[in-house]
């Protein structure tokens, strides 16, 4: 490519730029610095503004061309389609969606405290209280999408925000999807989210229920709350799916929790219960004991207290 050929396409991108910036800024829109990175897109920090309100967002931009067809014909229209159905305290809200040339912009709630990863980082394992009172709000998120036949797919630490500091937000729907039918559910082939999280029928490539599979997520996740560790290495997939089956990882964890509660130990098993039919639905978990339990007679007012002050 020529000197001039570059400064030409150079020029031709900074005018489409400068174009979208000023039709977003007529709608009441800035966009800032970003704040994440996705496969196909970028999540900036964003500034709506209207006569009535000022508020940040936070806004996921879509390139279009970079992401593909198969991206663009499956992906993307269910995930719009998800969010612009849902609406729960515990989920994030999306305010707009529109399109700019070959961006789609994606504006949503803007979470500042960041994700419960950063979180456990920063404060090591949680109390089995504070892990109750962030868990319940996570369950309630997910119990109200299996309601409504969708399965997020993608249920992380990384996808658990902060909205402020005691209320968590559930994020990115990129691999959600409707999973009920006629006859039933309605199986995935499609791997989806993070091998990590992931259950041992999704790694042996074996169709799979995708609302099982949020259920092993959610079990992954409570261990990451209470231990401040992964339950499973990823790093070599055929000994993570004999840990798993074996059920390992919670023989090993349950001779080491001695001061967690049984009810916690149990909910786990059923969370990450290599058998499906075995595992816990999501009406199950949410009347398992440990969660309804409103304060462990171990823990003190002051631990309680905490929750909501740090």
């Amino acid at each position: 490519m020529t000197d001039t050929n570059k400064s030409s396409r150079k020029k031709s991108s900074k005018s489409q730029s400068a174009d979208t910036n000023k039709i977003l800024k007529f709608m009441g829109y800035s966009i800032g610095k970003i704040i994440g990175v996705g496969t196909y897109s970028k999540v900036c920090l964003a500034q709506f503004t209207s006569k009535e309100k000022s508020e940040k967002m936070a806004c996921k931009k879509i390139n279009k061309i970079i992401a593909g067809e198969d991206f663009m014909k499956k992906f993307l229209p269910r995930e719009i389609s998800i969010l612009q159905k849902i609406d729960h305290p515990h989920i994030i809200k999306v305010h707009n969606v529109f399109e700019i040339k070959e961006v789609i912009f994606i504006f949503m709630d803007y979470c500042e405290h960041g994700d419960m990863l950063e979180y456990i980082r920063k404060h090591g394992p949680l109390s089995e209280e504070k892990a109750k009172f962030y868990f319940r709000q996570l369950i309630s998120a997910v119990e109200y999408l299996h309601s409504l036949h969708i399965a997020h797919r993608d249920l992380k630490c990384e996808n658990v925000l902060l909205f402020t500091k005691k209320h968590i937000k559930l994020a990115d729907f990129g691999f959600a999807r409707y999973c009920d039918s006629q006859n039933g559910t309605d199986m995935s082939k499609t791997f989806c989210g993070s091998a990590a999280y992931a259950a041992p029928e999704i790694l042996q490539g074996i169709p799979y229920d995708p609302k099982m599979y949020d259920i092993w997520a959610l079990g992954c996740i409570l261990y990451v709350l209470v231990t401040a560790s992964m339950p499973f290495d990823d790093s070599d997939i055929k000994k993570m799916i004999k840990t798993q089956i074996n059920c390992d990882i919670l023989l090993v964890g349950f001779s080491l929790w001695k001061n967690n509660s049984s009810q916690l130990r149990i909910l786990l098993g059923r969370l990450l219960q290599p058998e499906v039919e075995k595992r816990a639905t999501i009406n199950e978990v949410v009347r398992s004991s440990w969660l309804k339990q409103k304060k462990s007679s171990s823990s003190s007012e002051d631990e309680y207290l905490d929750i909501i002050n740090n």
